[in-house]
């Protein structure tokens, strides 16, 4: 009879043994060594490695770390997963979910720990659109990942609770639930899963995504100070929503992470490569939502470039919007864009700038009160047209004003049509408590025509209670009349015909949203590119504006419906943007040159005249080049 010793062990086994006790040596808190998440993903835990994504696998890895993490559950206290349609936001959730519990578990006494209570209970949270959803979605996945685990096993759960898992042996519980505040009440929550993030409900008076959001994040803190985490998940839908606000606020704090992939992405680029071992792919411009020819991409410096493998070409190349937001996870400004070239918007205040060698807006980022720079005064007698949008709501009244003129004419499909230029954007709110005063509105158009100078001869609003002032100005000799922008998408198409057909121009123009803001936002391009077709007319998303657009499109409308603003102008052939004969002395261009050098700013211009500083070639002073793409790259 043989008798057989002890069952032998590698050098390795033996090695991970001592790394083993030394680790519980250091950390005297578990009873066990939590496994690492990419050893969470293969056998004795989920054993599901083989299927999970190359994209996928790293990003867990991000958060949680090669090594067990010892003080806290991840790397992070925030985190944030996005992109593209099936990259794997559900499987992501059904994995980390079951990490933060088995990380405890390893705990010889969790509560202790985190300083609580014997017997308080530990929860780790998931959110969704509704409870259901947040039971059928995510928490299924859950419920099978730690059905199907072998570590698992070793910690039976209540069996009379079916639509949570409770571990009583620790006390530590997983519960679904919606965004409603209540759903979170009575929980020590130190981790959770906000899913669909950008699906939530929004009203005029809530956001039900960030509220949830807050309530799971202050309750972490609260309680477990930088030791919990917090991960977001979902495709971004609109780049003003819930998620965009978030995933800015995230990629500029060191204790988030944010992981925005796409498709390609989480397969790994080994899915999509030639015979010789390169890249199968094409370049694509996420701005101008066009494909860019390989030797063009190969010298531009451009964000937003993106490489695509070949096998997406037909979606790029067929509708560039859906593509962008499904297969790259970069959504629209908003859902149904009224504008989709937004990269026109950008060219038309380059145009304005360019034309006028002035780096500054006309006016003055003031909200309560209209302030103009010292140098906007007018140098010519075209004829120009203001429309005035009037807003009254319960928060707060806005007002909109925009002037502009028809500077040439441009010859689109065989006619000409106006090229429109804004002399100056205007956007005004009171202080809480208080309204507009049409009368002060007023004043700010007879300053304009009896102190600067410009030749104002039509005055339109769309407003309530704009009559007296109709009457008013009418009185002083302006042609004023109502005029609304929004009985049908007319003028708002005008607007846009003119965008792209690149016969617009308007100035930059900076301001705050509201009082108490300490941001100044760019506010022609932001309602501009964020305005939304209802398919019955153009609106502002939610919590957004459009007063200063509604100005814009009223000024248009005039314009193009009435060819009097055309008498007396040429063809852009006959009066080339170069053309600077018969101008002042003081806009010679090598001094308008001199003072770019000197950082002059706009009140040492002293008059409102065209200039052009554009050269020979498409070269611009600083020698920079200008290709057929319309993109910025060096000599």
């Amino acid at each position: 009879m043989t008798l057989s010793g002890p069952p032998s062990i590698t050098d390795e086994q033996f090695k991970a043994t001592l790394r083993e006790l030394d680790w519980l040596k250091n950390n005297p808190d578990f009873e066990e060594r939590p496994a690492s998440i990419a050893e969470f993903l293969g056998p004795g835990y989920l054993n599901i490695d083989a299927n999970v994504r190359p994209g996928l696998r790293q990003v867990l890895i991000d958060i949680f770390g090669e090594e067990s993490q010892p003080y806290s559950l991840a790397k992070f206290k925030e985190a944030m997963m996005t992109g593209a349609i099936g990259i794997g936001k559900t499987t992501f959730a059904s994995i980390v979910l079951p990490y933060m519990v088995h990380w405890v578990l390893c705990l010889k006494d969790p509560q202790a720990f985190f300083s609580f209570m014997p017997g308080s209970r530990i929860a780790f949270m998931m959110m969704s659109t509704s409870e259901d959803q947040a039971r059928e979605v995510i928490f299924a996945d859950v419920v099978a990942r730690i059905k199907h685990s072998v570590w698992f096993k070793k910690w039976p759960q209540d069996p009379a609770f079916k639509n949570q898992i409770r571990w009583p042996q620790k006390d530590i519980w997983i519960v679904p639930g919606d965004s409603a505040e209540t759903t979170f009440e009575g929980y020590n929550i130190l981790g959770g899963v906000l899913d669909e993030m950008d699906s939530h409900r929004v009203t005029p008076k809530k956001d039900y995504a960030l509220e949830g959001y807050n309530t799971i994040s202050n309750r972490i803190t609260s309680r477990f100070g930088d030791r919990g985490l917090l991960i977001l998940i979902g495709q971004m839908k609109k780049s003003s929503g819930f998620a965009a606000v978030k995933y800015e606020e995230f990629v500029s704090d060191p204790e988030s992470y944010v992981s925005r992939m796409t498709i390609w992405e989480s397969f790994g680029w080994d899915k999509y490569l030639k015979a010789d071992g390169t890249h199968d792919s094409f370049w694509f411009d996420t701005r101008r939502k066009m494909i860019v020819p390989d030797l063009i991409a190969q010298v531009l410096v451009n964000d937003d470039l993106i490489e695509i493998p070949n096998l997406y070409k037909k979606q790029f190349t067929n509708d560039p919007d859906k593509a962008l937001k499904d297969l790259a996870g970069i959504p629209p400004l908003v859902g149904n864009p009224f504008i989709g070239m937004t990269f026109k918007i950008d060219s038309a205040r380059e145009r304005w700038h360019e034309r006028f060698g002035v780096d500054s807006s006309p006016v003055l980022p003031t909200l309560e009160r209209a302030e103009f720079a010292p140098w906007f005064v007018a140098k010519d007698k075209l004829k120009r047209v203001v429309h005035i949008d009037i807003a009254y709501s319960a928060d707060g009244d806005a007002l909109g004003i925009a002037m502009g003129h028809v500077r040439e004419l441009k010859e689109i499909d065989g006619d000409l049509q106006p090229v429109i230029v804004f002399d100056m954007l205007l956007r005004m709110r009171p202080m809480p408590g208080r309204e507009i005063i049409l009368g002060d509105v007023r004043k700010i158009i007879y300053h304009l025509r009896d102190d600067l100078g410009f030749n104002i001869k039509k005055v339109t609003l769309d407003g309530f209670q704009s009559t007296d002032t109709i009457q008013q100005l009418n009185k002083r000799r302006f042609d004023a009349d109502y005029l609304s922008v929004d009985r049908n998408m007319l003028p708002y198409q005008d607007l846009r015909d003119a965008i792209y057909e690149e016969r617009i121009e308007f100035p930059k123009y900076y301001t705050y949203m509201k009082h108490g803001d300490s941001k100044l936002v760019e506010i022609a391009y932001q309602e501009l590119s964020r305005l939304i077709d209802t398919g019955k007319k153009v609106d502002h998303p939610e919590r957004g504006s459009k007063d200063v657009a509604d100005g814009m499109a009223g000024v248009c409308s005039l314009l193009a419906g009435d060819r009097q603003y055309r008498r007396g102008v040429r063809p852009s052939s006959e009066h080339p943007r170069g053309d600077l004969q018969n101008m002042p002395d003081a806009y010679d261009p090598t001094v308008l040159q001199k003072n770019r050098n000197d950082s002059l700013d706009g009140r040492q211009i002293p008059s409102f005249a065209p200039v052009n500083l554009s050269g020979q070639n498409g070269l611009l002073p600083g020698g920079d080049i200008y290709d057929g793409l319309g993109i910025k790259r060096s000599k």
